[in-house]
């Protein structure tokens, strides 16, 4: 048996080795060691919580602690284990782990498995975390659910639902639809959003891709991104928005808050589902209501009915208009929706759209596999494309994109491009975002700071 131990680092005071065994990742979980006095202040801290009413409870538990007399090192136990005993249980590290994108239950007595962000190689890795009964996995369930405010229905044996940090959860109840019994996937997502410089150093683009959808963006373009679930559609639309001259205002409609971009000038709107379908909001409601308020971007986190219909009123009104769709190609797309509209707004649809970027896995990597733009004529024209037996992205330089983009030439018709021009503004773009890269500028707020700098100097 070849076992070969890749990384090991620390979530709290729990140790993580990522492995790989005969061709498998495995995840592995080293609890910490926890003395009894530590165990019996946990028991009597956990007591008094559920009796009382702390405005900081990991603040009173550092003040315990410390009253205790137990050493600082012990701190981080406690809090630790409060943590697990109140609210994640055995899923406790996979949780608080950054690097962990999903949670996968299968069932008791089954070895939870997790989806590592930098071990994207292997599809999942296995863990040394097993429910051995049912009632353990209801348990996770109901706690999840409880600080969520749901509860849950044996009569509805399945829910769905967002967890207070913005993670998802799906679940099932039980053996009523799923067995062995009780199932959950948790999917995370990251507390602060993946940036254009980490999609970069993942390779899910490159930078001439990343300054030729810029630069249209600046345009206020109509794009769809489509792909498969799980294939980075929403992390994808993140980053580009995160590219946006920061004083813009940006409007994201979701179900869902899974949209995550730190920009002070963003409208947030979601929709609401309640017993009494009377008062539910759809994402079409507000789509309408989005439009009053004068958004420079409008972005629907999926589109899957009749909001289309907003999009294309914002394109047509000069707003940018953004969304992600479930799909493989633009004949998906097109197919999908213009059965959800009447011929004219169809049309209309096929008019104002202006371009499609599909995504994709490909050995367990997230990529952009094709953009393509419509031509006048409707018809679907590729202008990147990712080449398998190659691994590289084609066209490789910034004259053949230029020359294959009718979008480019266009705008610089429009707005008074040579292409000299052109070519001068993607190659001021792709030394921007390469000196990001290089300089491992990722965060955020950094990033905007810069593309401040980058405006100003462009408008100067």
């Amino acid at each position: 048996m070849s076992e070969t131990i890749l990384e090991e680092y620390y979530i709290g005071p729990a140790k993580v080795i990522i492995k790989e065994v005969n061709n498998s990742g495995y995840y592995i979980v080293e609890e910490p060691t926890i003395d009894e006095n530590t165990k019996q202040l946990v028991d009597k801290v956990i007591n008094e919580l559920y009796t009382s009413n702390y405005s900081n409870i990991e603040e009173e538990i550092v003040k315990r602690t410390k009253e205790a007399g137990l050493p600082d090192t012990e701190v981080e136990n406690v809090l630790y284990i409060i943590r697990k005993r109140l609210l994640y249980d055995k899923i406790t590290i996979p949780m608080l782990d950054p690097n962990v994108e999903e949670i996968e239950c299968k069932g008791y007595k089954v070895p939870i498995t997790v989806i590592h962000r930098k071990y994207s190689e292997f599809s999942r890795l296995y863990t040394n975390i097993i429910f051995d009964t049912d009632d353990e996995i209801l348990k996770v369930i109901e706690k999840l659910a409880e600080v969520s405010n749901k509860a849950i229905n044996i009569a509805r044996p399945y829910m769905e639902f967002t967890l207070p940090e913005g993670h998802r959860v799906a679940a099932t109840i039980s053996n009523e639809i799923s067995l062995p019994g009780s199932t959950f996937d948790i999917r995370k997502f990251p507390t602060r959003p993946l940036s254009i410089v980490w999609l970069l150093k993942n390779d899910m683009l490159n930078e001439l891709i990343a300054a030729y959808l810029w630069f249209l963006l600046d345009f206020k373009p109509f794009l769809i991104i489509v792909g498969p679930t799980g294939s980075g559609k929403t992390t994808l639309l993140n980053a580009l928005l995160g590219l946006l001259n920061p004083v813009n205002k940006i409007i994201t409609i979701e179900d869902v808050p899974e949209i995550n971009i730190l920009s002070d000038n963003r409208v947030r709107f979601f929709s609401r589902e309640t017993l009494n379908q009377e008062y539910n909001i759809s994402l079409l409601d507000l789509a309408r209501l989005s439009l009053r308020y004068r958004p420079d971007y409008l972005v629907i986190g999926e589109v899957r009915g009749k909001e289309i219909e907003a999009l294309i009123h914002a394109a047509l009104s000069g707003h940018g208009s953004i969304t992600t769709f479930h799909g493989s190609s633009p004949e998906d797309v097109v197919t999908r929706v213009t059965s959800l509209l009447n011929p004219d707004l169809a049309n209309l649809f096929l008019q104002s759209i202006w371009g499609f970027i599909i995504v994709g896995m490909y050995k367990n990597k997230r990529r952009i596999l094709r953009i393509y733009e419509i031509t006048k004529s409707t018809k679907y024209k590729i202008i990147f494309e990712y080449s398998f037996s190659e691994n590289k992205y084609k066209p490789d330089n910034i004259e053949k994109v230029i020359k294959e983009s009718t979008r480019l030439r266009k705008i610089g018709k429009l707005y008074g491009y040579s292409i000299n021009s052109l070519k001068e503004e993607l190659e001021k773009r792709m030394n921007f975002l390469i000196e990001l890269k290089e300089k491992d500028i990722s965060d955020f707020n950094e990033i905007q700071l810069k593309l401040k700098e980058f405006y100003r100097g462009k408008l100067e």
